[in-house]
């Protein structure tokens, strides 16, 4: 068996018609269309970046680098701070300096 199964199941996915198939249709989606806008969300695991085409469809997906354990380790600082912060009154304190990107 191999010590990868997750990636041979992917390469397999990616070869087999319908995984063409599904993957061309993302492509079809996104090829030749300009980027309107671009939103975040966050959510338990991470951030969803969503792509708003001159069409008006949505592209969302989650990157690597916006899942959590990759901010926790780039931005660790700052999360150890927020983590100190982080109270209901200074998440509704205008004028808390973490709302403001003041961390010192």
């Amino acid at each position: 068996m191999s010590e990868t199964p997750n990636i041979d199941e992917i390469k397999c996915f990616m070869r087999c018609r319908e995984g063409r198939g599904f993957l061309r249709g993302i492509r079809n989606h996104l090829k030749g269309r300009s980027i309107e806008d671009v939103r975040f969300r966050g959510h338990e695991a991470g951030i969803t970046t969503t792509l708003v085409l001159d069409n008006g469809e949505t592209y969302t997906f989650n990157d690597e680098e916006l899942w959590l354990e990759t901010l926790r380790k780039q931005f660790s600082g700052l999360f150890r701070e927020l983590a100190r912060h982080n109270s209901e009154e200074c998440l509704m304190d205008n004028a808390c300096n973490l709302r403001k990107g003041g961390i010192r």
